[in-house]
């Protein structure tokens, strides 16, 4: 599901509190990851917090994986850099 790109969502948005997100994509104003896809700014993969987000939960993001794919969202669930959740 979608995620709408309103302020309020932006404001629930936990994508400024992440390890990953630094300098570039705090001065670009980027957030919602899991919706909108990667980052346009040079990333290092560090700690992910993307699963602890409220919106992931609010959307149901992936509410409609099988174990399977939860298992490698889990090791590989960095939205800034991998694209939106699906």
């Amino acid at each position: 599901m979608e995620v709408p790109n309103t302020k309020e969502n932006i404001e629930k948005c936990i994508c400024k509190d992440c390890p990953t997100y630094n300098e570039c994509m705090s001065n670009g104003k980027e957030a919602l990851y899991c919706s909108i896809g990667g980052s346009n700014c040079k990333t290092e993969k560090l700690e992910c917090i993307c699963e602890q987000c409220h919106i992931n939960e609010e959307y149901n993001l992936t509410a409609n994986l099988d174990l399977m794919e939860k298992m490698i969202l889990h090791l590989n669930n960095h939205y800034c850099i991998n694209g939106p959740a699906k």
